[in-house]
């Protein structure tokens, strides 16, 4: 993994659990200077699962450009740009232009006490 100075560190908040609506997805930025970096948090019910907020197979965010992550059936994201779609609860590629061997890829986090934190 290369390293990004806008990663948040372990601990870090991302989100409450209250903002995160079930069988729903938010796009997160985060930023250093000129470096960005993006996370994806969905929701399935009490579950919740992280990933980077890129496609692999066009190397887009996932949003669409008005911030929303559209959330098909609550079970899979669809890349905005080529309709590419990826399970909700492991990132692995579902449908659309996206290989069976790409998948999101995913970032460790902890959920306690209503929050959700980098891992």
């Amino acid at each position: 993994m290369r390293h990004n100075p806008a990663r948040p560190a372990a601990g870090a908040l991302i989100a409450r659990l209250a903002d995160l609506p079930d069988a729903s997805a938010r796009a997160f930025d985060f930023r250093a200077g000129d470096a960005i970096f993006s996370l994806i948090l969905a929701r399935r019910g009490d579950a919740i699962f992280a990933y980077e907020n890129e496609c692999p197979h066009a190397g887009y965010p996932l949003e669409r450009p008005d911030g929303r992550v559209v959330v098909q059936e609550g079970r899979f994201l669809v890349c905005s740009a080529h309709g590419a779609s990826f399970r909700v609860d492991d990132g692995a590629c579902a449908g659309g232009p996206c290989d069976d061997d790409e998948g999101l890829a995913p970032i460790a986090i902890t959920v306690a006490h209503g929050e959700v934190r980098m891992g």
